[in-house]
């Protein structure tokens, strides 16, 4: 076995530190391994963290199974703090020693030499292997440096008790947050995060490469870090098969295409192979044993092991990557054990009606789950078909109630997870409603619950033309509405459409539950009421609101449709008025005959008295309307009037536009007997002395006098015809 001491063989703790480029934050300190100019030596800076001022406000937690509290542990590492140390950060880096010893497995202790020391400015951190050791007996892979931790692990003893297997250096001027939750304010650096990264270089994260500015270097005494042996291109092809010392090489360490080709770091990704940190520019101390910050930014799960750190960041797991990569260099990790690892929400569905149930989809994540049997989500056995799996909890009651969501796996009821008030279950919906009534000019809906239980609205909408309102949000919370029960809800921003307009009613769960229109056809819902029979096309309701429904909501199939809904009647009025034939003048009685057509709307019943100028005729139901009137013969236009009884508004008047017949026969013929006689003037004696609409006024001045006498005795006698 060869031993290369990195102290006690002259290798200096020095650092090298590399500025911030203008797009991303600063980098971290490295190992400087392999300085070809002093092939006997090997330098080392300790892969610090060099601080950017930048605040990230991202934070990443412990992994699943780290456990704060005191228990067993998969590995030993023994902590011992330099005498100048501060007793308030030695839980920080006591916390990043735990983190690792819950995520890898030893055989033989970590020994850890934490130091609080005057760094460089800006660098946070330095650590490195105290040594590195190649074929000793228990090595995996021969002719490969391997970092003392590991070394003494395959060898299954430490080989060399004396010295520390790592060294870490804090620096005591940087502005620390000591705190172990992650939660970071923004002008600070995470401690926790610092030590994780550090530790992380001391257990073996870290390889050979160099480079000069024109040619590569791989090696320590002719010899590659294990490190070295995974790294390859983006071919596959090792930067082993590189001679060291090359332009080539060069090219390659600066290609920005470097890979890790180790199995268990690649099956940490659902596709492709870890990315290396390998910028155009040799970045010392950072480029090669790094993953590609661009590939893991900040906040991401894997970002503990990239060159850069943040302010205001914290990130408390390895990683899976970073674990795979150790794994493939020969550490041992702790069997992963099945874990349930979280239960989230997906899509929830409106309570049915019908039913009162929903579904609720949720998704699971879980890892090393049991290779037969079932996942079991509060008592419904799933297949396993892998994370995140997806699960469909169907027929679950609607009460509005919170829902526990209890989780494990059929072969193994130690893997388990319970989520209390995951979830809470949509409002009861048993109720099936119907349109009782429907006011669009009072802006009010009225509707029936024909289920046989109380339930709430919840999910409930009615839509009129374009606009649509869910009921709860016109009614106080909580509102339920019992069997056959009956509700009047306001809708203030229903648009004005009492003239012409629909109204549906729906409980989002398929098929429209009701449907009415008025007015007009065709409107927005009459499409789908048509599909859903709830409604003929072009069909529509006459009159005026309320429209009310007055079939029977419980009839099977429903009675729907405009034939069940009735609507009060437009008030009584005349829409027209029509002059129809005009006879001539009758000498018996000077008068003529006039017919005369009205069409009504809202006509009165069959029977009623309408008033036709000065006739009260009795109406037949006929509307149309013909009535023949009995005129006076004058020769003049004649006003015509219609007045129904009763209802003074229903009235209509053709002014001029009969003309009556010029007059004929003898006016003095009072009882129109043919001639002038003593019957005549005992009837003139009668309306002697008439002053308004006299039929004794001969002359027209309106008033029965001595002067109508003397015209009556001149035509005494005469004859008619």
């Amino acid at each position: 076995m060869m031993r290369w001491n990195l102290l006690t063989l002259g290798l200096l703790l020095t650092s090298m530190s590399f500025g911030q480029n203008g797009s991303g934050p600063g980098t971290l300190q490295a190992l400087d391994p392999a300085l070809p100019n002093h092939p006997t030596h090997f330098e080392l800076s300790g892969f610090g963290l060099q601080g950017t001022g930048e605040a990230s406000h991202t934070s990443v937690g412990t992994p699943h199974w780290y456990s704060a509290a005191p228990g067993p542990r998969s590995a030993i590492l023994n902590l011992e703090f330099g005498p100048l140390f501060p007793e308030e950060a030695k839980p920080a880096v006591e916390r990043a020693a735990d983190i690792w010893s819950q995520s890898i497995e030893t055989v033989i202790p970590v020994n850890i030499m934490a130091i609080w020391d005057s760094l460089p400015p800006n660098i946070l951190g330095q650590a490195g292997p105290y040594e590195v050791v190649h074929d000793f007996d228990g090595a995996q892979e021969g002719n490969r440096q391997y970092p003392i931790a590991l070394a003494n692990q395959m060898a299954g003893e430490d080989l060399n008790p004396e010295a520390p297997d790592m060294v870490v250096k804090i620096a005591e001027d940087a502005l620390w947050y000591l705190e172990l939750d992650g939660q970071v304010p923004d002008t600070l650096y995470d401690l926790v995060t610092v030590a994780l990264h550090e530790m992380c270089h001391g257990l073996g994260f870290l390889g050979s490469a160099n480079h000069n500015g024109n040619s590569g270097f791989l090696g320590f005494q002719g010899i590659p870090f294990i490190f070295d042996q995974f790294v390859e291109e983006s071919d596959q092809t090792s930067v082993l098969d590189y001679i060291s010392g090359t332009v080539t090489l060069g090219n390659v360490l600066e290609s920005d295409a470097l890979y890790w080709g180790g199995e268990n770091g690649g099956d940490a990704l659902e596709f492709g192979r870890p990315r290396l940190y390998a910028p155009t520019n040799w970045a010392p101390g950072a480029s090669f044993s790094h993953l590609r910050e661009n590939s893991y930014p900040n906040g991401d799960v894997n970002s503990l092991m990239t060159p850069f750190i943040n302010t205001a960041e914290s990130i408390h797991t390895p990683g899976a990557i970073t674990l795979g990569m150790m794994q493939d260099m020969g550490w041992s990790l702790p069997p992963v054990l099945c874990s349930l690892l979280d239960v989230v929400t997906l899509t929830q569905t409106p309570c049915n009606p019908l039913t009162n149930t929903y579904t609720q989809v949720l998704q699971v994540t879980y890892e090393n789950a049991p290779e037969t049997g079932n996942l079991t989500v509060n008592g419904v056995a799933f297949p396993i078909t892998g994370s995140p799996q997806t699960v469909s909890l169907t027929n679950l009651t609607s009460d509005g109630a919170p829902v526990d969501v209890d989780v494990s796996f059929s072969e193994n009821l130690d893997c388990s997870l319970s989520a209390p008030a995951l979830f809470t279950a949509p409002e009861s919906c048993c109720v099936l409603l119907r349109l009782a009534e429907v006011n669009p000019e009072a802006k009010t809906v009225t509707i029936r619950n024909v289920a046989d239980c109380e339930g709430g609205l919840s999910g409930q909408v009615i839509k009129s033309g374009g606009t649509q309102a869910f009921l709860t949000d016109l009614l106080p919370p909580g509102v339920t509405l019992a069997a056959d029960a009956t509700l009047t809800i306001s809708w203030p921003d229903w648009p004005n459409n009492a003239a012409g307009g629909d109204l549906t009613l729906h409980d989002q769960v398929g098929a429209y539950d009701d449907y009415v229109q008025w007015g007009t056809p065709g409107n927005v819902g009459q499409v789908l009421a048509n599909i859903y029979n709830l409604w003929t096309p072009n069909t529509f309701l006459e009159g005026l609101p309320p429209y009310t429904y007055e079939g029977d909501p419980y009839a099977n199939p429903a009675e729907q449709g405009v034939e069940y809904w009735s609507a009060l009647p437009f008030p009584c009025a005349v829409l027209s008025m029509t002059a129809g034939a005009t006879s001539g003048c009758n000498p018996v009685g000077n008068v003529f005959t006039q017919e005369l057509i009205v069409e009504f709307q809202s006509p009165p019943p069959a029977g009623d008295v309408i008033l036709v100028n000065d006739s009260m005729v009795a109406y037949d139901g006929a509307n149309p309307w013909n009535v023949v009137l009995t005129l006076p013969a004058s020769g003049t236009a004649v006003d015509l009037t219609v007045t129904v009884m009763g209802e003074p508004t229903c009235t209509g008047a053709l002014a001029g536009e009969v003309l009556a017949p010029e007059e004929c026969g003898c006016p003095t013929d009072l009882n129109n007997g043919g001639f002038v006689d003593v019957t005549d003037l005992l009837l003139f004696l009668t309306d002697y002395g008439c002053m308004s609409g006299c039929t004794a006024d001969f002359n027209g001045d309106d008033i029965v006098n001595v002067n109508d006498l003397l015209i009556f005795l001149t035509s005494y006698g005469d004859s008619c015809n």
